[in-house]
């Protein structure tokens, strides 16, 4: 049952969903923090579940929700679970009293989005959504250097794979409500804007029975225009943004091929030249950042953002703040790519 009481020492977190990313990239995460005490897991395959509770050494595993939240002392739930059913965790652990941490996307509808808002508003409960990118030190040590620019003019960013473009949610979610979305949202994080007044897009279906290739754009409510590419039957797993402002840009990379996390800060200043061939380099500096360096660890789990995300849960629990990324946001992302997906040229 839910305790209800400042979590000022211990954090304790159940888990619903023992699945790839639970494993890989959360309970690492979660694990290495002290003040966290992960009590239990849940998961409708028992033996999953089990496996899980063993390697991490986690006191209980359950098949059902209801019952781990009747039995356990529980702070907060982490919902590690696919698209489809995201929604119907969330809400449960949210009608049982806890603050919920829940993997992108907030559910496969922005009506889902809005009824899980609604229910914290009501409730005082925080539920916060894991789009990590946003947490990622680079992105946000180049978000640091931006703050400099006279003002941001132009964000662009793709995602681009090679594989099936209809296994998303068991084909019930296209990729680009699923995953493309990660992109979808650093992009209005790094614009600065809520919502798009505009959108249009351009998409299809190459060799797959839903599509699996979009090209949009987008004009922000703050003016900054907008560029989102992806492709997942492409040459592999390419990740990569930029970020315009007068007189100075970012190119963030993400990936290329690798899990990559660094990037090139462009600074103009002085001298101008529209040619190399014929004035020679004009005035400008590059600076590199780093993002191993960044976030202190070459672990993925660490310089692409998940402990971090992570971690600001858990003391926005700890200080009763509100997450910077919660769901009263991240629904705008949701709601982005809705847009966009209407939005047929």
């Amino acid at each position: 049952m839910a305790d209800n009481t400042a979590s000022t020492g211990t954090v304790r977190v159940a888990l619903v969903g023992a699945g790839g990313i639970c494993n890989s990239v959360h309970l690492p995460s979660l694990r290495s923090m002290p003040d966290v005490e992960v009590v239990a897991v849940c998961d409708l395959i028992p033996e999953r579940a089990a496996a899980t509770a063993q390697k991490w050494s986690i006191p209980k595993s359950y098949t059902l929700m209801r019952e781990m939240f009747a039995a356990e002392k529980i702070d907060a739930v982490f919902c590690l679970v696919e698209p489809g059913s995201m929604f119907y965790v969330a809400m449960l652990a949210l009608q049982h009293g806890y603050p919920v941490f829940c993997e992108k996307p907030p559910g496969i509808t922005s009506c889902q989005a809005d009824a899980l808002a609604r229910r914290s508003d009501s409730l005082g409960k925080p539920v916060m959504v894991g789009f990590n990118r946003r947490f990622i030190p680079v992105v946000r040590e180049a978000k640091k250097h931006l703050a400099a620019a006279k003002s941001i003019t132009q964000v662009e960013g793709c995602f681009y794979k090679y594989g099936s473009g209809d296994r998303f949610d068991l084909g019930g979610l296209t990729a680009f409500a699923s995953d493309t979305i990660h992109a979808v949202d650093l992009l209005r994080y790094l614009s600065g804007a809520k919502t798009a007044r505009k959108t249009a897009l351009l998409a299809q279906a190459l060799d797959c029975p839903m599509e699996n290739q979009w090209n949009g754009i987008m004009e922000f409510d703050n003016g900054v225009h907008g560029i989102i590419k992806a492709n997942y039957l492409s040459g592999g797993r390419v990740h990569q943004f930029q970020v315009h402002g007068i007189g100075m840009a970012a190119f963030i990379d993400l990936g290329f091929g690798e899990g990559r996390a660094q990037a090139d800060i462009l600074t103009h200043s002085g001298a101008v030249s529209y040619s190399l061939a014929s004035s020679g380099q004009a005035s400008e500096t590059v600076t590199h950042l780093d993002g191993k360096q960044l976030a202190g660890s070459s672990e993925f789990y660490k310089y692409y953002g998940y402990y971090f995300e992570d971690r600001h849960f858990i003391d926005c629990l700890k200080s009763g703040q509100t997450p910077e990324c919660c769901i009263q946001d991240a629904r705008e992302s949701l709601r982005l790519v809705e847009q966009l997906l209407t939005s047929r040229l």
